[in-house]
């Protein structure tokens, strides 16, 4: 009774003190890392201001405005509030709670002490007893945040320099600076084995603003020169942990990088000038890498990254209104946001992270972008007068970009349960206005640019899902492509010129790869990675004036990268479905004018390509190794084309153009159900206009070379055996090209159209499977189409002149060889493929009335559809199809036919064929006689008194004929003829009803 009145006593005493005093006191123990925040919070925001050399003009005076320099900070209010938020020391601690620690112990010493007299009293048989109470401690349990952390590291930089405006006066300045502000901020921290622990909420974001080398004139000048750098970094790589913990190791971070450039504009207003000769550069960087852990906890370890490269130019632009501008010089900007450090297997890796054996844990958002905005070296001019870029004595236009955003990532979700999924979305699409000349009643000129643009947004990825539950699946949107409308003149009532050259690379995402080994939902893929390069460049035109525009370019567009899948023993897992496009759109070299002239001359190397091969294992599994796919390559450009309403239109283009969707793909269900099957709609397809010329009331000329290769898919793989409806493939495969190209079209003009094609078209290929041992297994049902739709070579005109050349090489290839094996009884291997193919083509028509036409055409196309030529060739055309020819129909053989023997109006073939060792004489034939008593006797050929039957061939027949016409060569020998069919060598002449003249084969 002793033992437990003093036990009773003392625990009420300690817990009641320790209600006083808190739950626990924070130790300053902790290791710190020195870049790292002290407490949960951390926000950093600095605005550093440089302001030099900038001028005002006014009434003969020029003013010079005062120079800035200082920064604003929020420094000075969250330095204290994170220290106010940062944990106590330990020591300090100890030292505060002490004299509350003293007095409870010396409480808890007097209460123990009376309960020890009171047991004593109740407890004599026992014997005394001297039990003693120790005192009461406090131990240090961390950071009492848990290591959570929130960070903010903002930067926005301004510089204002070297700006003149001249307003009733002059203004004259030269200028070069440079600011540089960088601020990083590490973060580290562990939630390893804790409860809402180690999380980490991080922003960093870098946004200079340069505004600098910018002239204004009205009624007066204003003149600039010099240069401007400008440098913002906000930099910091995140570590932290969340293992066997619960929410904990959780990091959000979005990630900034946005510079933003105003420099080297011209503005002449109302009677004003302004002239600027400046290069501005500006720069920023953000973020850094990620790296956490999630294994063996619940809601652990996921990431949500938002990395924006988004540098913004306008500068070098010339506008005037009433005045006269001239603006040229250089512009770069370069963005970059994350960062990446050694991952697996030594990959450079912007996110790192894992799930295993988890719930909620090691997953992946990653919106990711690379978009720069650009509109430079452009003139605009509203009666007035404006320049941009090269002239005699003035540089080129230079404009550089660079933007990158994350970077590979990867993740895993082993034996865990929705982990290790990623959700991906790297986006990278430059848009940019840059070296176009437009006027409204004057002149504006925006020449020789010359732009270099990089941009790179996300990567590959990769994650693992084997012995899962909806883990290690992953989501990938990837568009990569251009906006961008440059090197185009265009007026109205005036002049307008435009000239640039570009060399541009844009990548989105990579290779998308995962596991769903002996799992359920697990290490699925789903990617849609599109390349549309989006464009017009080259272009003239006016309206009562003359527009003139000149462009060269080389791009190089990829979206994804393919993917891969592996599963054995699964259930709906390692499936995939890819949507890859490749669409190029794209207007260029055209020249168009209303009562003016108009010039339009460009050149072109674009690659496009849209994802790449694909691969999806599922083995002995259940829905799991299926692949879909959809893989569409359509180029679909305008290009080379003049035309005009009483003026000139002149348009020249080359064109080189490759375009590519998706690869080969391969699976595998063997042992499995509904596993392994491949069901796939690949569509390479090809749509230009190019090469056409047509007026009304003047002269026009477009001439055009288009080189064009457009490929989707690939051949297809599969296998079924020892499977129930494994490894089956179900396939359309499609092929349409429609072109307009090299006609002339006139009213009361003269028109020129000139197209030089080279068309190569490719979808789908060979599909191989197997289903051995299965049932329903490994059969192929295949629907190849190819469609082919030209008009080239055509000239017409009414009361003008129209020449139409066209040359004309289009190859196809749609499908290949299906090969299967299977037990049929069990509808194993069955293989049925039906090819489609129609040719129609109009080529080769001069058409005029009271005109002079013409038409210089040549055509070799090669189709072949699985391996076949197309059922139906339709050409219509004045120089290949007569009113006697009929299209060639290579496959009506196939077609049904009533039988001979059920035609009554037939007479029986008996009465007409030979029988063995006699000719028919014409006597046979009703109405014979009437022809052959007008026609003299042909002398017999050597030897032709010994073929059976002679005395039916007409004797002297050449002089019935005009002799003109006969062939004055050597007659072919005749070394033998079949005795049993002598008629048979009648099936050697050809072409005698078409019109074509008489040919006989060899």
């Amino acid at each position: 009774m002793q033992t437990w009145a003093k036990r009773g006593i003392q625990t009420a005493l300690v817990t009641g003190g320790l209600l006083m005093l808190g739950t626990g006191i924070a130790s300053a123990d902790e290791n710190v890392n020195p870049d790292a925040p002290a407490g949960p919070l951390d926000v950093n925001a600095s605005i550093p201001v440089d302001i030099s050399k900038n001028a005002v003009g006014s009434l003969g005076k020029q003013v010079n405005l005062p120079d800035v320099h200082k920064e604003i900070s929020t420094k000075p209010v969250t330095d204290k509030l994170n220290g106010a938020l940062a944990p106590v020391s330990k020591t300090e601690a100890f030292k505060s709670a002490a004299p509350a620690i003293s007095a409870a112990n010396g409480a808890t010493a007097k209460v123990t002490g009376a309960a020890s007299t009171i047991g004593q009293s109740l407890g004599h048989a026992a014997g005394k007893r001297a039990d003693q109470v120790s005192e009461s401690t406090v131990e240090s349990t961390g950071d009492p945040f848990m290591g959570n952390k929130v960070v903010g590291n903002l930067a926005l930089p301004i510089q204002i320099t070297g700006n003149a405006v001249g307003v009733l006066g002059n203004a004259t300045v030269d200028s070069d600076e440079t600011q540089t502000y960088g601020h990083n901020t590490d973060v580290h921290t562990n939630g390893a084995g804790g409860g809402f622990a180690g999380n980490v909420v991080n922003l960093d974001w870098a946004l200079p603003v340069q505004i600098s080398g910018n002239a204004l004139g009205l009624v007066g000048s204003g003149k600039t020169a010099g240069s401007a750098a400008q440098s913002a970094a906000t930099t910091g790589d995140v570590q932290t942990d969340g293992t066997n913990g619960g929410v904990a190791g959780n990091v959000v971070s979005p990630q900034g990088a946005t510079p933003v450039q105003v420099s080297g504009n011209a503005l002449g207003w109302f009677l004003g000038h302004a002239e600027t000769d400046f290069d501005g550069n500006s720069d920023a960087t953000s973020g850094g890498w990620i790296v956490t852990e999630g294994s063996k906890g619940a809601g652990t370890g996921n990431v949500a990254a938002v990395p924006v490269a988004l540098p913004v130019k306008a500068s070098n632009n010339a506008v005037s209104w009433g005045g006269d501008a001239d603006a040229t010089g250089s512009e770069t900007s370069d963005a970059t946001a994350g960062d990446t450090t050694p991952g697996l297997h030594g990959i450079p890796s912007y996110i790192q992270t894992h799930g295993d054996d988890s719930f909620l844990a090691g997953n992946i958002v990653q919106p990711q972008g690379a978009v720069p905005a650009t509109v430079v070296g452009n003139a605009a001019a509203w009666i007035g007068n404006s320049a941009a870029g090269t002239e005699v004595e003035r540089a080129a236009n230079v404009i550089g970009t660079s933007a990158t955003a994350g970077g590979f990532s990867s993740t895993a979700g082993r034996g865990a349960a929705g982990s290790g999924n990623i959700v991906d979305a790297p986006a990278a699409i430059p848009a940019e206005v840059f070296c176009v000349g437009g006027t409204w009643i004057g002149n504006a000129h925006a020449t020789g640019c010359e732009n270099d643009v990089d941009a790179t947004s996300g990567g590959g990825t990769y994650t693992n899902g084997n012995g899962s539950f909806l883990g290690g699946n992953s989501v990938h949107a990837q568009p990569a492509g251009t906006a961008e409308v440059f090197g185009v003149g265009g007026s109205w009532i005036g002049n307008a010129s435009g000239s640039a050259t570009e060399n541009k690379k844009v990548t989105a995402g990579g290779y998308n790869g995962s596991q769903g080994n002996e799992s359920s939902g697990s290490g699925n893929v789903v990617q849609v990675p599109v390349a549309l390069p989006a464009e017009v460049f080259g272009v003239g035109g006016s309206w009562i004036g003359q527009g003139s525009g000149t462009a060269g370019e080389t791009k190089d567009i990829t979206a994804g990268g393919g993917g891969n899948t592996q599963d054995d023993h699964g259930a709906g897992s390692s499936n995939l479905i890819a949507a890859p496009i490749s669409a190029p759109v794209q207007a260029f070299g055209i020249g168009g004018a209303w009562i003016g002239q108009g010039h339009g001359t460009a050149t072109t190397d674009t690659t496009s390509t849209a994802g790449g091969d694909l691969n999806a294992d599922g083995k002995e599994g259940f829905l799991a190794g299926n692949l879909g796919e959809v893989p569409v390559s359509l180029p679909a450009q305008l290009h080379g084309i003049g035309g005009s309403w009483i003026g000139n239109g002149f348009g020249e283009s080359d064109n080189l153009t490759d375009s590519t969707a998706g690869g080969d793909a391969t699976a595998t269900g063997a042992g499995g159900s509904i596993a392994g099957n491949i069901v796939q709609v690949p569509a390479g397809a090809a749509a230009s206009v190019f090469g056409l010329g047509a007026v009304w009331g003047g002269v026009a000329h477009g001439d055009a070379t288009n080189d064009v290769a457009s490929s989707a898919g690939g051949d297809s793989a599969t296998n079924g055996d020892g499977g129930s409806i494994a490894g089956d493939v179900v396939s359309a495969q499609l092929m349409p090209v429609a072109q307009v190209f090299g006609d002339a079209a006139s009213l009361i003009g003269t028109a020129r159209g000139t197209g030089i094609n080279s068309t190569e078209t490719n979808s789908g290929g060979d599909i191989t499977t197997s289903g051995v041992g299965g049932a329903l297994s490994g059969d192929i049902f295949d629907l190849p189409v190819a469609a082919v739709a030209q008009v080239f070579g055509v000239a017409a005109s009414l009361g003008g002149v129209a020449h139409a050349v066209a040359d004309n090489t289009t190859v196809g290839t749609v499908g290949g060889t299906d090969t299967t094996a299977g037990p049929q009884q069990a509808l194993s291997g069955l293989n049925k493929q039906v090819p489609i193919g129609v040719v129609a083509q109009v080529f080769d028509i001069p058409a005029g009335l009271v005109a002079v036409v013409s038409s210089t055409t040549s055509n070799v196309t090669d189709i072949a559809v699985a391996n076949h030529e197309p059922q139906f060739d339709l050409p219509v055309t004045t120089s290949e199809l007569s009113a006697t020819n009929l299209p060639k129909l290579p496959s009506l053989k196939s077609l049904p036919v009533q039988k001979r023997s059920e035609r009554t109006d037939l007479t029986e073939i008996a009465q007409v064929l030979p029988v063995a060792g006699g000719a028919p004489s014409l006597s046979s034939v009703p109405g014979a006689e009437a022809v052959t008593a007008v026609l003299p006797q042909l002398p017999l050929a050597p030897g032709a008194s010994a073929l059976t039957g002679s005395d039916v061939l007409p004797t002297n027949i050449g002089g019935a004929l005009p002799q003109a016409q006969l062939p004055t060569g050597q007659l072919p020998a005749l070394p033998s003829l079949d005795q049993a069919n002598p008629t048979a060598v009648l099936s050697k002449v050809t072409d005698l009803a078409g019109g074509k003249g008489m040919h006989i084969q060899g």
